[in-house]
């Protein structure tokens, strides 16, 4: 019950009723859909993390909050949340990433974990296209999913 409000708060405050998934300039990003190759239901916000001040020395912080939910079955949603930093941001869009490791059954571990592997979530939005596209970056392949 718990996570099943975390997605209707997050989708309900992310998006302006409008036909674009995203919607963002250099100070803010919301955006609400479904990755089309997965069909996964995703909610994101991108934020400034610092002062307007700072914002406007350029020497902020940002970050991307994602929330992430995949049918599984009937009454059966896993929910995931990640934070992204921010690495660059601006008036046409922004790169978003974070490191992440996980087990040979797929669970999340930590870099220290016996045979963990690596991976990085990269996500990228372009304010000009109103598109965000979620790479899964792993040593050996790339996967693309493209937000709708």
């Amino acid at each position: 019950m718990k996570n099943l409000l975390i997605v209707l708060l997050v989708s309900s405050c992310l998006t302006a009723q409008d036909k674009f998934p995203i919607v963002g300039n250099k100070n803010a990003v919301a955006g609400s859909g479904i990755w089309q190759e997965n069909h996964e239901g995703v909610g994101l916000l991108c934020n400034h993390i610092t002062t307007a001040e700072e914002v406007a020395k350029g020497s902020s912080e940002a970050v991307c909050f994602v929330v992430e939910a995949q049918a599984l079955g009937k009454d059966d949603v896993q929910i995931s949340r990640n934070l992204l930093m921010v690495k660059t941001w601006d008036k046409h869009g922004l790169t978003a990433i974070t490191d992440f490791y996980f087990d040979k059954q797929g669970n999340e571990a930590t870099a220290s974990t016996p045979n963990a592997m690596h991976a990085t979530f990269r996500l990228v939005i372009n304010f000009d296209t109103h598109l965000a596209t979620k790479y899964v970056e792993f040593p050996t392949k790339t996967l693309a999913y493209h937000l709708q």
